[in-house]
């Protein structure tokens, strides 16, 4: 498209794979983005791109539909003698739940963080689809559903249905037992129609604000009527009894409308595509487009029947994703931050309660998002305490310091515990398992390695694959000059404390502005 004219081939660099890599999945190895470079440009994004589907998923272990129906189970909690009895069935039942959820979230850090581009099973984009469209129809596991089963398989239809267009994923939609229960429509009928669904379905997910009137949302609302939920299983069903099936008039046209038909309309309308552009360019390229960057893209959308392969194939392999405005100007979600460290030091995920509890703290905590609206990223990712927990989260891969229990530390409740000693209690280097040395000898990268200013540019090359800035080179090779009394002392792999000094290295790259960004 000549409005969005491709990258030279040349120019397709490491240090562009990298950078594609960040935001087509969750990083990578310095290697992954050598190997995808050697693919070349169009090489490299049909690798992305084309993925083959991870089609009928099966349910992982924390997902299963419960045997007990949630009739049975009311049948049974009745039943019982008296009201405390009944509260501790419940109690029971919803802690179950709450560590399902939780298994739930390990299950799917663990496919991203396996997510490779070599890796035929588990594709990055595909993840990193997912957690996008998780957060754009948001739904929490919270207070109206709270039941594994629906968000597991809402979830696996957006992995599914990750690149179909976007009428397919809106008919999905309305049809997903989650969202329904989610945004009250499940008990939508003729007569009464909540407007709630019917409101955010334009609001949020398509057309945006100021394209619709009170009115549409109230004629939507009726055509929506019947679309409901057997909790039993939780299966989409439709009552048709329930259904207001009279004429309505929903942005300009008018008919017998049903859900379909409202979403055909909706496809059909220039701001949904303008809508999904912005926040398209927002979670691929770059914050706070500019409308002569929406528009382009917006067209190509549109153009192309709501063809989210295609848009990406084109974007990917465009100059606009490799220009300064783009590159290096996205703050890492806390997923990415994480998930993207944990893929250079080639290691498995932290203990379940530190990696859960550190994506919280840092702001992402999924099938939490923090309303319908769902995780407004950007630089709302950062403020003075999720940056502090950033901060801690680099110094636990690092030295195996928990950021929970960094912040336990009380200098008024210990008089004889200064906060070094604090910090060395709780040291659990075994936590993470990294490496270092034996990492670099295993890749033959210890013949390169003369100097301290080696030593340092590898370590920028692994971890934040691409030029740093001045103050960040000059304070990395400072660190790996200077010994631990303030002294000159290059750092070498001979060192006996090379791991120790090289974590140092990686926890000041980690704590710096430049890594916070991809």
């Amino acid at each position: 498209m000549g409005q969005l004219p491709p990258l030279p081939a040349r120019d397709f660099t490491p240090h562009a794979a990298a950078h594609l890599l960040w935001r087509a999945g969750f990083g990578g190895t310095w290697e992954q983005a050598q190997e995808l470079a050697g693919l070349g440009l169009d090489g490299a994004v049909d690798r992305l791109v084309n993925f083959p589907p991870s089609t009928n998923l099966p349910a992982p272990p924390c997902a299963i539909l419960p045997e007990e129906t949630n009739k049975a189970f009311e049948d049974r909690i009745r039943a019982l003698p008296d009201e405390e009895t009944r509260q501790k069935e419940r109690s029971i039942r919803d802690n179950l739940e709450r560590q399902r959820i939780r298994d739930l979230k390990l299950w799917w850090l663990n496919r991203m963080l396996a997510s490779s581009p070599s890796n035929v099973s588990v594709h990055p984009l595909e993840e990193k689809l997912t957690l996008f469209w998780h957060s754009h129809f948001a739904t929490s596991f919270e207070d109206k559903i709270d039941r594994t089963y629906p968000i597991w398989r809402q979830n696996q239809t957006f992995r599914e249905l990750a690149v179909s267009p976007f009428l397919e994923q809106l008919n999905a939609l309305i049809r997903d037992p989650a969202m329904l229960v989610w945004l009250d429509n499940a008990s939508s009928h003729r007569g009464q129609p909540n407007e709630n669904f019917a409101r955010e379905l334009m609001e949020l997910f398509s057309t945006g604000v100021g394209h619709y009137t009170e009115n549409d949302v109230k004629e939507s609302a009726r055509a929506l009527t019947g679309y409901s939920v057997e909790r039993d299983d939780w299966t989409f069903k439709f009552r048709e009894q329930a259904h207001d099936s009279g004429e309505k008039t929903f942005l300009g046209q008018t008919g017998q409308f049903d859900g379909p038909d409202i979403l055909r309309i909706i496809c059909l309308q220039p701001a949904t595509a303008k809508f999904l552009a912005k926040k398209l360019l927002e979670y691929f390229v770059c914050t706070q487009p500019d409308p002569e960057m929406i528009t382009p893209v917006a067209d190509l959308y549109r153009s192309s029947g709501y063809n989210l392969k295609q848009l990406l194939h084109t974007l990917f392999r465009s100059q606009l994703f490799y220009s300064e405005r783009a590159t290096n100007s996205v703050v890492k979600s806390p997923v990415l931050l994480a998930i993207g460290a944990l893929k250079a030091m080639r290691t498995r995920l932290p203990p379940d309660e530190l990696i859960l509890g550190a994506l919280r703290v840092m702001g992402q905590d999924l099938f939490f998002p923090p309303d319908v609206n769902g995780w407004p990223g950007g630089a709302d990712w950062i403020n003075s305490n999720t940056l502090l927990v950033r901060y801690n989260f680099a110094n636990f891969l690092m030295h195996g310091v928990s950021p929970d229990e960094f912040k336990t530390y009380d200098r008024t409740a210990d008089r004889t515990t200064n906060r070094r000693e604090f910090m060395e209690t709780q040291r659990n280097p075994a936590a993470v398992n990294w490496s270092p040395k034996y990492q670099i000898e295993q890749s033959g990268a210890s013949r390169r390695m003369l100097t301290a200013r080696d030593i340092v540019d590898y370590y920028i090359q692994q971890f934040l694959q691409r030029e740093p800035s001045r103050e960040l080179r000059d304070a990395l090779v400072q660190l790996a000059t200077t010994d631990g009394a303030g002294g000159s002392r290059s750092m070498s792999l001979q060192d006996t404390n090379f791991d120790e000094r090289a974590r140092g290295l990686v926890h000041l790259i980690m704590s710096s502005p430049d890594y916070q960004l991809c």
